[in-house]
């Protein structure tokens, strides 16, 4: 390869590696918004006296969708190289779900 392709290699894999930075970072900054949801939601079901159904409904989905976040920002980790994620669930912890602490009637 001559110098102007080795060039054009190095320079496609630098942009490569922002974007992959970038989406990392988007990723992380949807999840940690996403545990803000979901601890600000699960702090007005537990004032609440029942913590209603909507409620109950709109937190099991946010957190659904948080959990996706987390395996997006492993999965996006793994591009960039990053194989150990042992860390991700300290930085980003996704609260239990509801049914793990409501009494049962």
């Amino acid at each position: 390869m001559g110098s102007r392709t080795n060039e054009q290699h190095r320079q496609l894999l630098a942009e490569l590696n922002e974007e992959r930075v970038a989406a990392l970072t988007r990723i992380a900054r949807t999840l940690e918004s996403l545990i803000t949801q979901l601890r600000e939601l699960r702090d007005r079901i537990g004032t609440s006296a029942a913590g209603g159904e909507r409620d109950v409904a709109a937190y099991e989905e946010l957190r659904a969708r948080a959990r996706q976040y987390r395996w997006y920002l492993e999965v996006q980790r793994e591009a960039l190289g990053m194989r150990r994620h042992e860390v991700l669930d300290e930085f980003y912890r996704i609260p239990e779900p509801l049914d793990a602490e409501r009494p049962t009637a």
